[in-house]
């Protein structure tokens, strides 16, 4: 499939992803979810404030920085700052950056501290915080560098796809591409038949916000390709409680890629700490991305 990418607008994927895990950190763990608040609220596991997201933004904002810093992914550099992100906020962490983090501070290299892990590595956190190699990377690169940065943490073939899937498609939405572009593109180019198949059900499947890379990340693009409005997208992925600022952070990133910032509630811009950075990181990372 050949793309004509149309330049017309700086994406608003990272502040759409930020807005889905400061909505979604106050209900994470609750079960099917009925009601959800129009404007941001805080309390929940984490008793996060008004706003504020968790580390699903900042293991992102670090990642952007490494390739604003770098001009390209670099392992070593996005390391160091997972590292610092994690020695202030260790609450957040999951299983499987927790433990990896945990042998880099023990003295392991960048290249062994996800080997052998005690778990799968198949967790949701590489998804989480990709957003930034779909804006800087194009599409058949997002694919191969999602792998790659993924495999810091979580070498899982599994996890490693399901961020390959996510980057790849934001990097055809925030170059102009429509849903279904983005969407077949991604999994057409998909080497990993699990991931493919679960994915190409969408709702047809049934939906799990676990902690599960590929759960999480097929609740994510089914919300994201099955509503219409950048609230909805959110709201919806809300709705099936589990992993809420996750799946929520996936499917805001998706959504801000397609829609821009200016599909965004400017309540939700205005309600998020932060949102003028992000903003600008945002379009850092997209200025010194390829085209």
């Amino acid at each position: 499939m050949i793309f004509i990418f149309r330049f017309t607008r700086i994406p608003g994927s990272l502040i759409g992803s930020a807005i889905g895990d400061a909505l979604g950190a106050p209900f994470e763990g609750d079960p099917k979810i009925h009601q959800i608040p129009q404007r941001m609220t805080g309390g929940g596991p984490f008793s996060t404030r008004r706003g504020e997201y968790t580390d699903d933004t900042l293991q992102m904002i670090a990642l952007g920085e490494t390739l604003v810093t770098c001009l390209r992914f670099s392992a070593i550099d996005f390391l160091s700052r997972l590292l610092r992100i994690y020695e202030l906020h260790p609450e957040f962490f999951g299983p499987t950056s927790r433990e990896v983090l945990e042998r880099v501070r023990g003295g392991a290299s960048p290249e062994s501290a996800a080997s052998g892990l005690s778990g799968s590595g198949r967790t949701n956190g590489a998804v989480m915080r990709g957003a930034p190699i779909g804006i800087f990377y194009r599409p058949d690169h997002a694919r191969i560098l999602s792998t790659i940065a993924a495999a810091t943490t979580h070498p899982h073939p599994v996890a490693g796809a399901s961020s390959g899937v996510v980057n790849q498609m934001i990097s055809i939405l925030c170059r102009g591409g429509s849903k279904e572009e983005a969407f077949f593109s991604a999994l057409n180019s998909c080497e990993n038949r699990e991931v493919r198949n679960r994915i190409a059900c969408l709702s047809a499947a049934p939906l799990i916000p676990s902690l599960d890379a590929l759960e999480a990340t097929h609740v994510a693009i089914t919300c994201f390709m099955e509503e219409e409005t950048f609230a909805g997208m959110i709201q919806t992925a809300i709705s099936h409680g589990g992993d809420t600022d996750t799946t929520a952070a996936i499917c805001g990133a998706l959504g801000g890629a397609f829609l821009g910032a200016g599909g965004i509630p400017r309540e939700w811009i205005d309600d998020l700490e932060g949102a003028a950075a992000l903003l600008e990181l945002e379009e850092s990372v997209w200025e010194r991305g390829e085209r």
